[in-house]
């Protein structure tokens, strides 16, 4: 984390009034976050796939138009800040999500993309029980989406991506997907920064009886590997809703689903069993997460429907 110039000067100017710890907590509320790497030096010039691996906010206006093409994806991750359990911090998912679109752009080079930086809130009504969780509220969600959606489109670009760290986001990042691609003309996608399965994913755990979803050996395994300093392991506890599986047509998601508040599936409000968590865990649920949205993003730079539904003729790059 990185504190701008203004906000280190206006602490000097107060520093006599303020005691250590509460300088620390001013810093605390004005850093930024580090942005991402920037440019090999002796790369190519504004335009090049050199300067795609930068992050949107680190370029100027007009160095972002230059770089801009009809393939590039403008990727945005979003994840939240939640109750996690006790063993696992608040901004779990949004500290993943940020970790997974660095790591996309630093080890997949040849990608035509843009990360916008990180959205931390999101929709966490599901825990709004517990103290910590700050969720928005659906419509102001939506019209964030929305908003971030047009200023996109007025860069120029014509592919936009949710890159999604948070399960309570998806159903309205779809609904936001939809819409901004009927008022904006966008390929806008909808993105989950993991790897399923049969996408090269590790498979789930059978001592989590398919119910891991939250806090659980996965979420808390990544954390492991990329923040182990705000992992408290003594402080985890299994917590899987094993009551879920005695229903044989309704359950978390599928064609018939309940809906759920965290505290409704246990005490805890963590799903799942972060006891068998470990980081060797996480590198590989981590590993296999970035190498699929890297395939997800390449693949969405060249996607285009067979005939173009704007009413404008074909989307510039279609084809």
């Amino acid at each position: 984390m990185t504190s701008s110039p203004a906000a280190l000067r206006w602490l000097a100017a107060v520093s006599d009034d303020l005691s250590t710890s509460a300088k620390a907590s001013v810093l605390g509320l004005v850093t930024m976050p580090a942005p991402l790497p920037p440019a090999p030096e002796g790369g190519e010039p504004v335009g090049s796939k050199t300067v795609k691996l930068r992050s949107f906010a680190d370029l100027c206006g007009p160095d972002l138009a230059a770089a801009m093409t009809p393939s590039t994806v403008v990727l945005q991750p979003i994840g939240a800040v939640e109750h996690h359990g006790s063993h696992l911090p608040l901004a779990t998912d949004a500290l993943v999500v940020d970790a997974v679109a660095r790591a996309v752009a630093s080890e997949a080079p040849d990608l035509d993309m843009l990360v916008l930086p990180t959205l931390y809130y999101g929709l966490s009504t599901e825990h709004v029980w517990a103290p910590g969780t700050v969720s928005l509220s659906p419509s102001t969600f939506l019209a964030l989406l929305d908003d971030v959606g047009a200023s996109v489109a007025r860069t120029g670009a014509k592919r936009f991506a949710f890159l999604n760290g948070h399960g309570g986001n998806t159903h309205l990042l779809r609904v936001a997907a939809r819409e901004i691609r009927a008022r904006y003309h966008l390929y806008t996608f909808v993105l989950q920064a993991y790897a399923p399965p049969e996408h090269g994913g590790p498979p789930p755990d059978p001592e989590e009886e398919g119910l891991g979803i939250h806090g659980s050996l996965s979420e808390t395994s990544v954390v492991l590997h990329i923040r182990p300093d705000l992992v408290d392991m003594s402080r985890a506890e299994r917590s899987v809703p094993s009551w879920v599986n005695r229903y044989g047509y309704l359950g978390f998601t599928g064609g018939s689903e309940f809906a759920w508040l965290s505290n409704d599936l246990s005490p805890t409000g963590v799903a799942g069993d972060p006891t068998l968590a470990t980081s060797d865990k996480g590198e590989e649920h981590f590993s296999a997460a970035v190498a699929h949205i890297a395939r997800v993003v390449a693949e969405a730079s060249r996607f285009s429907f067979p005939t173009s539904t704007d009413g404008g003729g074909p989307v510039q790059g279609d084809g």
